[in-house]
């Protein structure tokens, strides 16, 4: 079991010391290296400052179909993907 994420090295839970003081008897040859904290915090920060996809020819034509009466909500499919995003995240 792993604790939670933290900036502190993870910790295993009931694996024996003996397996875990260098890391090399957990490792899997085949497995890729983890990346450092740092990459990831880099990696996200540049993705906040991107912002968020925004198709703006998308937006006026949504505002335009709503505003003439012709955007249709089709409940059918909103209950098809809320099924589906219950199957693959269960719990």
């Amino acid at each position: 079991m792993v604790h939670s994420v933290t900036s502190k090295p993870l910790q295993l839970v009931g694996v024996p010391p003996k397996l875990v003081s260098d890391g090399t008897a957990l490792r899997n040859d085949k497995a890729p290296a983890p990346q450092p904290a740092a990459h990831h915090i880099s990696l996200a920060s540049a993705l906040a400052q991107k912002g968020p996809p925004f198709d703006a020819a998308k937006i006026a034509s949504l505002k335009e179909a709503m505003a003439s009466g012709n955007y249709r909500i089709d409940l059918g499919a909103i209950a098809d993907g809320v099924i589906r995003f219950g199957l693959h995240n269960p719990g």
